[in-house]
């Protein structure tokens, strides 16, 4: 079994962030949930354009299943220890890119551009 999991770099205003998630997110949705991304999310206070930058990983063999919580803080832990373990240790298999715009005063407040 493959874990699939990605990395992830939000930008917006000069501020700039990096997380984990499980699977290839595309959308806002794929990020909602995650706590260092709800964390980004409320310390932006204007209207602003989030850049999102996804690299996708594979670590394992065989079947491709997305990566769980639990399997993603591992990857984490194992990132802590070794700064180049997804260089070493997992497959690159996709980079992608979209926009969020984010209006903390309007209704819903968020939406996204595919790139």
């Amino acid at each position: 079994m493959s874990l699939l999991f990605s990395q992830v770099t939000l930008t917006a205003d000069g501020f700039e962030d990096n997380l984990l998630v499980s699977g290839i997110p595309r959308n806002i949705i794929d990020l909602e949930g995650w706590t260092k991304y709800d964390k980004f999310i409320k310390s932006l206070d204007m209207k602003t354009e989030i850049n999102v930058h996804v690299k996708s990983y594979l670590y394992g063999d065989g079947e491709r299943v997305n990566a769980t919580p639990e399997e993603v803080a591992f990857m984490v832990r194992r990132m802590i220890f070794d700064d180049d373990f997804l260089d070493k240790h997992c497959e690159t298999i996709e980079d992608s890119d979209f926009v969020i715009r984010y209006s903390p005063n309007e209704l819903f407040g968020i939406d996204f551009i595919e790139l």
